[in-house]
């Protein structure tokens, strides 16, 4: 049986912005994407609300993905396949990040992958990675509680340029990759947390984009 790791943020935990809780086990993205896998991979979802690419948070300590990466691959180690998912609160004001600079974090959590995996695994090679860039923030950020925080109009505008940014560094590391904002739209509850429609919507694109990776395996 393969190994998944779903590496993220709040929408692989799965918040749901309706209630400031959690979607029930079997609603969630990384739920879909293991009942789709029919017993072919165990899914291991690693979701924190907060959790940023690489950087502190001072406000909300702990979220930083690149510090807990290392040892999370460590932990579940041997893994077949990451599927990496996170931006989003990088987008956020305080952090005064571009694009650009958020590309340039995912590639160490690349980097930190490859070099990790191959640790745990007998036939040293490193695990497959699918590049997720992250669901759009929606158009209405201004109206939401959360909206000055993640910077309203600029946060918006921005999370439509990490797609291709992300693209571009799936392809010069030959990993894949998967844009969910062609898949899902952000709640109007909040704009920037999945539905539960949209966590069914992900869940079956990531759950194609997984087969096809683990069947060339």
């Amino acid at each position: 049986m393969k190994t998944i790791l779903c590496y993220g943020d709040s929408n692989t935990y799965g918040y749901n912005p309706d209630n400031g809780y959690r979607y029930p086990y079997e609603k969630r993205w990384t739920s879909i994407l293991e009942k789709n896998m029919e017993g072919r991979a165990r899914v291991i979802p690693e979701g924190l609300n907060g959790r940023t690419t690489c950087f502190e948070d001072e406000i909300r300590p702990g979220r930083n993905g690149y510090a807990y990466l290392e040892p999370c691959l460590h932990s579940h180690g041997p893994v077949d396949l990451v599927v990496l998912m996170l931006g989003t609160n990088d987008l956020k004001i305080r952090f005064q990040l571009t694009p650009v600079d958020i590309g340039k974090a995912i590639e160490r959590l690349m980097k930190k992958i490859l070099e990790v995996t191959p640790q745990k695994r007998e036939d040293n090679r490193s695990a497959d990675i699918l590049l997720v860039s992250p669901i759009l923030v929606g158009e209405n950020i201004r109206s939401v509680p959360d909206g000055e925080t993640m910077g309203y109009e600029r946060a918006c505008e921005y999370s439509r340029r990490l797609a291709s940014v992300y693209k571009e560094w799936a392809k010069l590391y030959g990993v894949h990759f998967l844009d969910a904002a062609q898949y899902a739209q952000p709640s109007r509850k909040d704009a920037c947390h999945l539905s539960a429609e949209g966590h069914q919507k992900l869940g079956e694109a990531i759950s194609k984009a997984c087969e096809n990776i683990l069947g060339a395996i």
